[in-house]
Parts: structure tokens; C-alpha cells; sequence
């Protein structure tokens, strides 16, 4: 499941739901963490191939002399500790899908051979000279730039053509700010069934200091600072010392708060301004809203690029904002 708000994400599981429709092979690039894993799951089972297997291979974590075998399977004997016959990759994937990730690491030797049986549809065993048909459909995903990967002598440019059909680019999450909170919450409520937390959500500060932290690990680094918050959380709110974000990040008056002790903080009653519950998205969503404009304009400073990176237009940001301004002033009235 891809949780988003992102109208760029959303663009993008169209385009992928409509991908799904054909055997084309697949692409998918973008920073480590972003979620092309994701995408390979929807793209499979949005196509007619879902009822069979999606099996994937990370390319990154096997040595040369074993990555053919797993890709092609091998037969006893084949090599030193091949002590019975075994399916490689394609044949477990059969009228399927096979996800090749980290593609670009895959030994420039290595990828003569999948070429071959990409472009032939057959492959052979380690130790067995007899050809196996197959079809199966690919999706590669990497997270660096194949086309310097090309320049630079390391991947093939007629290995990239053949996986190269359709390219999704999935945006990294600084560029889509709006995804923090529905997935800071859905990690909350994951942790949370799991055992390892029995916190409600994340006050106001602590999701201020996630829109501005730049995120280069992505969802992955979001869900690993969220589990580390949830096992820290003393209450039920996570606050911003929980998160162990760079001090750099954390504004003066939250550092302030902070070193004096959460007990010297109001603790409320669980209302918007100190707890964003679990069912924050249909209830609070336009005070989460305000936070994430406010801490992007912190951050960005310009309104142009903030709408840029929010996926809005800026009119429609500074309506927003407008509408806010004057939120906030019947709330000084009716204080």
C-alpha cells in the first residue's frame, strides 16, 4: 500500500496502474528509501501477471561468482557447494514478474548474459547447457544515475534500452512534504500493533521538526526515527527529543522547551494543539495542514518554492495561508 497525499505520487500510481496493463518492462529510479519496492508491488498485482508470482532479487547483496546462479538456477555439481539442482530467479518467477533490484550493480560481465536472455526469452542453468523458455516480466529499479553509470563504463547502454520501456521517477520525500504526517501516523500505528509503543501520535513540534529535516535516508530513515521515537516515548504523545534528529534542526525555543523538561510543558487533554491522534486524517487535517505550510515556509522561504514542493499552486497557497491569518485571529477574539 502506497500512503500519499503528494499529488505527484498520486500522478504516479496512475501512470504505474496503467503500465501494469502490458508486459513492458519497467524501470523505476530514485533515491534509496523512496519506495520502488512499493511500486513493483502495484505495478505486479494491478496486471494480469498478479495472480502469479512476484519475486524479487536485490542484486547489491550477492558476489558475481553466485548472482548467475541465483538469476538461472544451477545443477548439481554445477560448483563447489552446489550439492543438489536448484530454480534460479526466472524460473521461480515463471508467467510472473521479476523484480531486479539495484540493477546497476550487476557485474558488467554479468549483464551480457541477462541481455541475452532477455532479448531471447531463454535462459540455461549454471552447469546445464540445455535452453529454458520463459516469460516473465522485468522491473528494475536503482538509485543511481544509469545514464553516468553509462558514461562511466559501468552499466551497458543497450542492457539500459531493454529495461528502459517505461521509467517511473519517484520523487525523494523532501520533495513531498505533505507525506510526513500520513506516514509518520501510519508508523505509529504499525509500531503500535507491533508491540513497541503505546503512543498516540506526535505533537505539533516534533512534526514541525520532521518537515524540516531534509531526509536523506527517505520513508526508510522517516520509519526508522519514528520507531526509535516510539520505543523513547514516555507518554503518549512523541515529542522532538524523542526523535534524535540533528540539534541543527531543532529550532532555539524547542531546544529551550526541551532542556527545561517536558514536565514544565502543558500536557493538554489530547486536543490538535499537543496530540495528532491516530484518526488525525479526517478530523484535524487542516491543522496538521497549517503545520506543514508553516514549517515548509520556515524552511524554504520562498512561497513559490514551497508551493512547488507542496504540490500546489501558489494561489492556492496563499489562500491557505490567508484562510489560516484569519483562523488564527478569531482565535486571539475568542481568547
Amino acid at each position: 500500500m502506497i500512503i500519499t497525499q503528494s499529488p505527484k505520487i498520486k500522478q504516479l500510481i496512475k501512470f504505474a496502474e496503467r503500465a501494469a496493463r502490458s508486459s513492458a518492462p519497467v524501470l523505476l529510479t530514485g533515491e534509496s528509501g523512496t519506495g520502488k519496492e512499493l511500486f513493483a508491488q502495484l505495478i505486479h498485482h494491478s496486471s494480469p501477471r498478479a495472480a502469479k508470482p512476484l519475486v524479487t532479487l536485490n542484486c547489491a547483496a550477492l558476489p558475481e561468482n553466485l548472482l548467475e546462479s541465483e538469476l538461472f538456477g544451477h545443477e548439481k555439481g554445477a560448483f563447489s557447494g552446489a550439492v543438489a539442482a536448484r530454480q534460479g530467479r526466472f524460473e521461480l518467477a515463471s508467467d510472473g514478474t521479476l523484480m531486479l533490484d539495484e540493477v546497476s550493480e550487476i557485474p558488467i560481465t554479468s549483464q551480457a548474459k541477462l541481455l541475452r536472455v532477455l532479448e531471447s526469452k531463454r535462459f540455461e542453468r549454471v552447469g546445464n547447457s540445455t535452453p529454458i523458455d520463459h516469460d516473465v516480466r522485468i522491473i528494475a529499479a536503482s538509485n543511481r544515475d544509469l545514464q553516468q553509470e553509462i558514461d562511466d563504463g559501468n552499466f551497458r547502454l543497450d542492457l539500459f534500452h531493454r529495461i528502459n520501456v517505461i521509467e517511473i521517477v519517484i520523487p525523494p520525500l523532501r520533495e513531498r512534504l505533505g507525506d510526513i504526517p500520513p506516514l509518520a501516523m501510519h508508523f505509529v500505528k504499525q509500531f503500535r500493533s507491533e508491540g513497541e509503543a503505546d503512543v498516540e501520535g506526535l505533537d505539533a513540534a516534533a512534526m514541525r521538526a520532521l518537515a524540516r529535516h531534509d531526509w536523506p535516508g527517505n520513508i526508510r530513515e522517516l520509519r526508522n526515527v519514528i520507531h526509535r521515537a516510539c520505543v523513547l516515548a514516555d507518554g503518549p504523545r512523541i515529542g522532538v527529543e524523542h526523535l534524535g534528529l540533528p540539534e541543527s534542526e531543532i529550532p532555539c525555543d524547542q531546544r529551550r522547551d526541551r532542556d527545561r523538561g517536558r514536565d514544565e510543558a502543558p500536557q493538554g487533554d489530547g486536543d490538535v494543539d499537543t496530540v495528532l491522534p491516530e484518526h488525525w486524517l479526517h478530523t484535524h487535517l487542516e491543522e496538521v495542514e497549517r503545520q506543514i505550510i508553516t514549517a515548509a515556509i520556515d524552511h524554504f522561504g520562498n512561497r513559490r518554492l514551497v508551493a512547488e514542493k507542496l504540490g500546489v499552486s501558489p494561489r492556492t497557497l496563499t489562500n491557505k495561508i490567508k484562510r489560516y491569518r484569519e483562523l488564527d485571529g478569531e482565535d486571539r477574539k475568542a481568547a
